[in-house]
């Protein structure tokens, strides 16, 4: 049975289909929610009744990643607007990473920047990217997130605000266990095997060859240190190289471009330590300690009381860091964490909440 109704406030005519309520047309009023991290930013545009009216994509927007903020807030809300009408957007909210206290006053400038270039009144609410981390997740009103993609720590969510957190610091001070950790991490255990200061690894093949593109040269290794089986090694009878380009390539390649984007060696770490290599094993090992001592640092700001805890970014979908860190926290808590879904939905949940109608699932 069908019953054909209008949503209070909403304007949108709704069709009640076994049980579900399902949007005839996406014609507004509008919110919009935008997740911007520290290698991409997602914009989203729903109606109030949870439909995705538009949505679109910029580069990264943490200035502390070296992202241009109000550029790539500007490119992703005007993908995600398109032709929509401006004047039937009510409000967004924004998570932008590096807008805690320390970076609270640049990042709502950028935001309002953002906003007002692409022709809308008023000013967006900006919160942390931690924040629509766990709304991305759950429609609870607090609980736990442990956050692992650019930047990693954990936090204590209460009303979109957070009570608690720690790490998230950014990738020269802090984000143990981050994509760029894992980056860095991988990077420094690569030219100690190189130059003979480290144990052999896998990573001395994927790190250039990730790094530098598929026709990198086959790393030379010192005469004392034994090649693995699949990395390169020495014939016995000849000297040792007098040079390693290669790992000059890996510094130049490193330095020349923002920190950030040695988030890109997190999967080859990640590959390797699945592929049984003992250093590369052991790098992924402490990441997972790391953040649940984050999440164990944080736990007490919940005074005992139950809440879901909520994973989120690309380290923790799969592979051995997420799966050591969700044993972990099934440990702690008693229950599987919630997997964080598309931010920008979860940023324009929150939008959806401050008016007092309820998010979409």
């Amino acid at each position: 049975m069908e019953e054909i109704f209008l949503r209070p406030r909403c304007l949108v005519n709704v069709v009640k289909v076994y049980g579900h309520h399902v949007l005839t047309h996406l014609a507004g009023p509008y919110v919009i929610g935008i997740d911007a991290g520290g290698t991409k930013t997602r914009c989203t545009v729903l109606t109030l009744g949870g439909a995705v009216a538009g949505s679109g994509t910029g580069p990264g927007a943490n200035p502390n990643s070296g992202g241009d903020t109000s550029g790539a807030l500007t490119m992703a809300l005007r993908s995600a607007i398109g032709d929509l009408d401006r004047s039937l957007i009510l409000n967004g909210v924004f998570g932008i990473a590096g807008a805690g206290s320390a970076g609270r006053p640049a990042a709502v400038a950028a935001a309002r920047q953002a906003w007002h270039a692409v022709g809308l009144r008023g000013s967006p609410a900006v919160v942390t990217d931690i924040a629509v981390a766990f709304a991305a997740g759950s429609q609870e009103p607090a609980g736990i997130v442990v956050f692992s993609g650019t930047g990693a720590g954990a936090a204590v969510i209460r009303d979109g605000v957070i009570v608690q957190r720690a790490d998230g610091y950014g990738p020269l001070v802090g984000d143990e266990g981050s994509a760029v950790w894992l980056g860095k991490e991988a990077v420094r255990a690569t030219l100690a095997a190189v130059d003979g200061r480290g144990e052999p690894t896998l990573l001395t093949e994927s790190v250039p060859r990730a790094l530098l593109g598929p026709a990198t040269p086959r790393v030379p290794l010192p005469r004392r240190v034994p090649a693995l089986v699949g990395a390169a090694g020495n014939d016995p009878g000849e000297p040792p190289p007098p040079a390693i380009p290669v790992a000059q390539a890996i510094i130049k390649e490193v330095h020349g471009r923002p920190l950030a984007d040695l988030g890109k060696l997190g999967p080859v770490v990640c590959a390797a330590a699945t592929a049984g290599d003992p250093v590369a094993r052991r790098i992924t090992d402490e990441a997972a300690h790391s953040l649940l001592r984050s999440v164990d640092a944080v736990r007490p700001a919940l005074d005992g009381r139950p809440a879901p805890v909520v994973t989120a970014g690309s380290v923790l979908g799969s592979g051995p860091v997420a799966d050591a860190v969700r044993a972990g926290l099934c440990e702690r808590f008693g229950a599987p964490p919630r997997p964080a879904g598309d931010g920008a939905i979860g940023a324009a949940g929150i939008a959806l909440r401050r008016l007092g109608l309820v998010s979409p699932r």
